[in-house]
């Protein structure tokens, strides 16, 4: 899912840049302005799935870890206990 829109995001920003270099080289500076800031939200939400997948890997590399210890988790059990 993050890969997905990892991509989407990335194809997004692509467009904007081709975008910026079409507004700059016509001189219509108000285009470059409005396709800058999309540019800036977008790199804004690839930081943050970069994020949610370093979170991810960590998680994963903390259960495996448990696993590894014989330490079992019941996730469903904890998100009752939280919902309670």
């Amino acid at each position: 899912m993050i890969v997905y829109q990892e991509a989407d995001l990335r194809q997004k920003a692509l467009r904007c840049i081709e975008y910026i270099q079409e507004a700059l080289q016509n001189r219509d500076y108000e285009t470059m302005v409005i396709e800058m800031s999309e540019l800036q939200y977008l790199v804004r939400q690839l930081q943050e799935l970069e994020r949610k997948e370093a979170r991810r890997q960590q998680l994963l590399s903390i259960i495996r870890d448990m696993q590894r210890r014989g330490i079992q988790i019941d996730f469903v059990k904890l998100g009752e206990e939280r919902n309670a």
